[in-house]
Order: structure tokens, then C-alpha cells, then sequence
């Protein structure tokens, strides 16, 4: 299959020279609002379809490019040591040397695929490569002199002048140099065969504004087919002599045109003409009955009970389900073996919930199938199979897919080393915010764009973060769609280790004041356990997020410390280990007093580098084992969590502060204890929370990562 192989972007709105990859089969670009997937969209559509020639224009050039480009050329303007006429001569040149949005397009191909279209553009003879290298630029248009000499004299802003980009194609070598240009664009663009579907499409809400357009769109689906032009022309003979047996044309001839004809003769004598006989024919061309069928056919969707509902009264979200469907169908019967083939959906999750997210990955993929995706579609959902009757074109598809459900494993094995040297008829690029879709399509499939301010974006390619060395690729393909998909669109990370923590965090962040500015972030809240966390460093790392880990310090406590005396059991567990793996990990240590050593002489080491910081439990936390403890020592403001406390004491204490925990039997206890002892540790936050007391117990370390997090 003839692909893209990657393009690299340079000085285009937000992306100041980024790599974007492709997948034989689909690429899903994923990010966040206003990260440049619409830019990319856009861009792809100009790059590739006939009628967007030229729209780029000097607004698409990057904002700190353009800046630069306007300080060279005012530099040269007023520059009081050069002649007018050597700033003419300057500003005439200076086109070629401004800045320029470039697209460096690398396409690759196999030995059996057919180069009929781009053989002529072969530029470099090493017959190792499988590649073709294309250069798009859009660059300054040369000035006019009069332009320039207004310019000088203050009659013309040089900004209004130099605001206009033309566009050249060249195609050229690996290191994209020795460039021919492509005079014609058109020879360009027929190398491609491309169609974008927006997100933005003809679908409305209201069943007014539909107007059977499924109905309509189905049709595009076997105009190409053999058999339905066969069957066309045997219908269009048998109406055209239906229509002769019943003699039509004479009869409105009789009753109409008569009375017509004798007006046209009056009018041609007055002009001196002949108008000719008026008549009438009905016969029917494949125009015309195409134009009928498009007025009568419609879609309906059959109900269990026989019920019959129209296409304009089914719910959006799932008309829009077969409108994409069929868009992807469509495609795939217009393939151009000897052309880049590529479909690009932005943003399909508008107005589909999770589910048919789901089916629609999984049905575009089939009809877009290659051995990989087979694997894949083996059993069909009863939703999908309902789809299967709605379009003709998909039932084919779905057949394929049911077909393989019921197959043996050795069935299936034979049919996967048949299709092995099956390559995918076209690529699919998939724009997306919604964490549902991204999670459906593999991790090395995924493009990440995560915007660096409000003038740069940056590409992160999950393909090539797989690759990376020392990679643990099996936790991250088992664990990236459970609770690491929500990480390529959160603005800041926050790890923790269980459901508690989880309320806790929310809370602060949604209602308490001084965190006001993340509660405006999107912030991910992933849940990882003390003995994980640090597996996620090297996605965090890759994707350069700020993240907080939060983690406890689990040194050991034994049943019978509870009968010590608190300065006893202080000194005994800073001899003992921590059992989280994850703080041994980062800070090197497992000894308790090693560890309080580490945060007061080196605290920056808890920094593990300028976007990932690490806190837990402390000596400032008098001591505590747990988020629990940490809270009833600063709600209670007690020496540390060992202090003793009578069993009447506490027995106010859960009364007053309506604590949902258990009181001792013993006639003393301590805060240590009472946490070790806690049934349910989300009832005890959710009582904290409930009764406000949690504004006043927000442990040190607590407040401390939150701090670094939001500045």
C-alpha cells in the first residue's frame, strides 16, 4: 500500500516544527481543546483536496515566527546607515529569506505496489529506500517596488505588505534538498486520494432539518457497484416502455400543449423565426432515475414488535453512528491502488456516547481490514448486528465479521495465513478528545498534542515512546485503556493510592479558594497504589505532564504497638522499612529514619525533576503512617499520632467532630491505632468532608504538593 510515512510541520499556527507519523491502518491524534487538531485538519485538507488551493494564508504562520519576521524586515527599514535605494534593493529580496511555513511530506511504498503516479518524482536512486519525499511550502509573495518605495515613505504599513504567502511544491531527496518544483498542483494532488469528514456535519437535531439525508447519503454507497448498474438499466428499460405502452405523451400533448402552440406561432411570426413543433418525451436517463430514487428511497429502523420508525425520529447520536459508517464505506469502494489513499474523521465522538465510540472503531477498522484488525473483530455486539439492516452497503462487512465469530481457532488460523499478505487498502486518521475513543484504538497507534502556552503545540508519538528502550510495553498496553487514557488531555496529574484519597483531593480542589486556579485545570485523578506509581513515570516523562504522587510511607506496624509508650514506638519504627516500593524507588532508601534524613537535608530530591514531585507522609505529619492519621493529628493537633488519648476522650471527640470510626475497649488508645482499626476508610473521609471538619485537618504534605502544583 502507497502511505504516508510522516510529515513534519514547520512555522504552521501552533506547531513550530513537529512530527506527525501515520499508521498503515488508523492514527488517532489525540488532545485536548485548542492542542491544534482542527489545525491539523485544516492543514491536511489544504495540502490534499483540489479546492483548497492557496487558503493559507499569513494569519496560519506561526506567532513567534511571524514576530521575528516583522523585527527583520522594521530593522531594515529604519536602518539610517542604508540608502534608500539599498533598502529598495533589501525589501525587493528579503522574501527569500523571511520565514516560511513548510511541510516536509515523506511517502512510502512496497515492492509489488503500482508507482504508475510517482515514478516521475522519484529523486533519490538508492534502491534500498521505499520512500518518495515531497517539500509544500508557502512563502512571501515578492513585493512590487511602488509596494516598498510607499513603505519608505510612510505611506503604507510594511505588516499590510508583507502579509501574503504563495504556495510551491517540490518533491526532492531524503534530506529534502535538490528540489524540483511541481509546476502544476493539480499533478499533486492526484497522487492523493483524500476525504476529510468534519465534525461539523449536515446531521441536525431536529427531524425537520434531516430531510431523509441517511436515506440520500445511503445511495452513494452502490452507485459504484456492478450489480446495482445492471439493475438500473434493466429498470430504467422496463419504465421507459411502460411509459410508451401507455402513451403519455399524447395524452398531455392533447390536453395541454395545443393551447401553448398556437401562442409560440404568434410569437415567431412577430420576430420573424420558426419556434418549431412543441413536444413532449418521457423517457428516462440514469440522471433521472438516480434523482427519483433519491426522493422515495428511505431508511426506517424495525422494531422487536414490527414497528416501523422513520429515519427523521431516530435520535441523533445513533443516525450520526450510520452516517460515519457509511462515509467510510463509501471511501472504501473509490480506492485508487496507484494513489495515496486516506480517510480522515475529526472528531466522530460528537453525539455518540461511549458505546458507539466502541462500535464505531471497531466497524470502520473492519471495513478497512487487514490481518492485525481481523484478530481484532472476531464477535459482534447485538447493537452492531442491528446496524447490519440499516445499509446494504455495511451488511457485507458485518457478514465478514459475524462469519469469524463462528469459525474454530484452526478456521481462524487458516484465514489469518491467507490474509497475511494482505496489506490495508487505506489509512485513517482519527482526530478525538474523548478518552473512550483513544482507549479503542491501540496505544501505538495514538498522537499526542498537548499544547506548550498559548503559542506552541507539541506531538507526542505513543509509537515511538513504545519503542523506546527498557520500556515495560506489556504493563503499558494492559494498563493504558483502564486509567492512564485520561494522561494525554489532563493539563496536570495527580497519582494516589486509594479511594479516599481520591475525595479528598476532589474536594479541596473543587471548593476550597486558595486552589481555585486548578479547579479551571483539567486535572486527571488516577488511582495507582504504592506499589505502581513509578511504572507511570516514563509515560509522565514522555509527555512532560506536571504530576503530583502522593503515596504513603507504610513503615511497619505490629499489633502490640499500641501498648508501647509513645517515645518507645517513635524510636522503634524509625529503625523499621518502609514496605511502598515506590518511594524506595525514587528516594533510594527503605529505613524510616533514612527517609526523614532525605526530606530535611535534601528535599529537593522529592522533586524528581521540574514536572513530577513526590510527597508522603512525614515527621511534620507527627508521624504518620497514612492519609488517615495525618488527618486526626491535625484536626486534633496532638504531639504526634502515638500520643495517648482515654477511651472517654475520644468517645467526645467522634461525637463532636461526627467521625464515622469506632471507639477502643481499652481504656487508652492512640490515633495510630484507632486508623489501623478504621472498618472503611471512604466513610471516614466522606464524614470529614460532610461535616466540614476537613478544612481544618488538610495534612502538611497534603498541602504542600498542592501548592507546588498549582504555581
Amino acid at each position: 500500500m502507497i502511505g504516508i510515512e510522516k510529515m513534519v510541520i514547520y512555522n504552521y499556527r501552533k506547531f513550530c516544527c513537529e512530527t506527525i507519523s501515520l499508521n498503515d491502518e488508523v492514527t488517532a491524534i489525540a488532545g485536548a481543546n485548542n492542542s491544534g487538531k482542527t489545525s491539523l485538519v485544516e492543514l491536511m485538507s489544504n495540502i490534499f483536496t483540489k479546492d483548497k488551493r492557496d487558503t493559507i494564508r499569513i494569519e496560519d504562520m506561526n506567532s513567534k515566527v511571524r514576530l521575528r519576521d516583522e523585527v527583520t524586515l522594521e530593522n531594515i527599514i529604519k536602518n539610517e546607515s542604508l540608502k534608500k535605494d539599498d533598502k529598495i534593493e533589501k525589501l525587493l529580496a528579503i522574501h527569500k529569506k523571511l520565514n516560511k511555513i513548510k511541510i516536509h511530506l515523506t511517502i512510502k511504498y512496497n515492492d509489488s505496489d503500482n508507482l504508475e503516479n510517482f515514478s516521475r518524482y522519484l529523486a533519490d536512486v538508492d534502491i534500498t529506500k521505499r520512500n518518495f519525499y515531497f517539500v509544500i511550502e508557502f512563502e512571501y509573495t515578492p513585493t512590487k517596488e511602488e509596494d516598498i518605495i510607499d513603505i519608505l515613505n510612510n505611506e503604507a504599513d510594511f505588516k499590510e505588505v508583507y502579509a501574503y504567502l504563495q504556495s510551491k511544491i517540490y518533491y526532492c531527496d531524503e534530506s529534502f534538498e535538490n528540489k524540483v518544483q511541481i509546476t502544476d498542483r493539480s499533478d499533486f494532488i492526484n497522487l492523493f486520494n483524500y476525504h476529510s469528514v468534519y465534525a461539523i456535519r449536515k446531521l441536525s437535531d431536529t427531524s425537520e432539518e434531516k430531510q431523509n439525508y441517511l436515506s440520500k447519503h445511503l445511495l452513494k454507497t452502490v452507485q459504484n457497484n456492478v450489480q446495482w448498474k445492471d439493475n438500473l438499466k434493466i429498470l430504467i428499460k422496463n419504465i421507459n416502455q411502460l411509459l410508451r405502452k401507455q402513451n403519455l405523451s399524447n395524452e398531455i400533448d392533447t390536453i395541454t400543449l395545443h393551447h401553448v402552440e398556437s401562442t409560440l406561432e404568434s410569437f415567431s411570426k412577430t420576430n420573424g423565426g420558426n419556434a418549431g413543433k412543441l413536444g413532449i418525451d418521457f423517457r428516462l436517463e440514469n440522471g433521472d432515475i438516480e434523482k427519483v430514487l433519491l426522493d422515495f428511497i428511505h431508511i426506517y429502523f424495525e422494531q422487536e414488535e414490527g414497528l416501523r420508525i422513520k429515519e427523521q425520529k431516530q435520535g441523533l447520536g445513533y443516525s450520526n453512528l450510520i452516517y460515519l459508517l457509511l462515509e467510510g464505506q463509501i471511501f472504501s469502494q473509490k480506492i485508487d491502488e496507484k494513489k495515496v489513499n486516506l480517510l480522515l474523521f475529526e472528531e466522530p465522538e460528537a453525539h455518540l456516547h461511549p458505546q458507539m465510540e466502541n462500535i464505531f472503531i471497531r466497524y470502520i477498522s473492519a471495513i478497512n481490514s487487514s490481518t492485525e484488525e481481523s484478530e481484532k473483530t472476531t464477535e459482534v455486539t447485538e447493537e452492531v448486528a442491528g446496524l447490519t439492516e440499516v445499509a446494504a452497503g455495511l451488511a457485507e462487512v458485518a457478514a465478514v465479521i459475524e462469519e469469524d465469530s463462528t469459525k474454530t481457532e484452526v478456521e481462524k488460523e487458516d484465514s489469518n495465513e491467507a490474509n497475511e499478505q494482505k496489506a490495508s487498502p487505506f489509512q485513517m486518521v482519527i482526530t478525538t478528545h474523548s478518552s473512550e475513543m483513544a482507549k479503542t484504538i491501540s496505544l501505538s497507534n495514538v498522537r499526542v498534542l498537548r499544547s506548550n502556552g498559548h503559542t506552541e503545540s507539541k506531538v507526542f508519538d505513543l509509537q515511538t515512546f513504545m519503542s523506546l528502550p527498557k520500556i515495560d510495553r506489556n504493563f503499558y498496553n494492559k494498563f493504558f485503556q483502564f486509567n492512564m487514557i485520561e494522561m494525554i488531555f489532563a493539563d496536570k496529574l495527580i497519582l494516589f493510592e486509594g479511594d479516599a484519597e481520591r475525595l479528598l483531593l476532589k474536594y479541596l480542589i473543587s471548593n476550597i479558594q486558595k486552589y481555585e486556579e486548578l479547579s479551571s485545570q483539567y486535572i486527571s485523578y488516577i488511582q495507582v497504589g504504592g506499589a505502581y506509581a513509578y511504572k507511570y513515570l516514563d509515560l509522565i516523562n514522555f509527555l512532560e505532564i506536571k504530576t503530583l504522587i502522593f503515596t504513603d510511607i507504610d513503615y511497619e506496624y505490629k499489633k502490640e504497638d499500641n501498648e508501647k509508650e509513645p517515645d518507645l514506638i517513635l524510636e522503634e519504627i524509625q529503625n523499621r522499612e518502609t514496605s511502598n516500593y515506590t518511594l524506595r524507588k525514587f528516594i533510594g532508601e527503605s529505613v524510616i529514619s533514612e527517609i526523614y534524613k532525605e526530606v530535611k537535608t535534601t528535599p529537593d530530591k522529592l522533586l524528581l525533576n521540574a514536572n513530577v514531585h513526590l510527597k508522603f507522609q512525614t515527621y511534620a505529619d507527627g508521624y504518620a503512617r497514612t492519609l488517615e492519621d495525618a488527618i486526626l493529628h491535625k484536626l486534633l493537633d496532638y504531639e504526634t499520632v502515638f500520643s495517648k488519648i482515654t477511651k472517654e476522650e475520644l468517645k467526645l471527640i467522634i461525637e463532636d467532630k461526627n467521625l464515622i470510626m469506632s471507639n477502643t475497649t481499652k481504656t487508652k488508645t492512640s490515633l495510630r491505632d484507632r486508623v489501623d482499626k478504621l472498618n472503611n476508610k471512604t466513610d471516614f473521609m466522606y464524614s470529614l468532608i460532610e461535616s466540614g471538619n476537613i478544612n481544618n485537618a488538610i495534612p502538611n504534605y497534603i498541602e504542600e504538593g498542592l501548592n507546588w502544583l498549582k504555581d
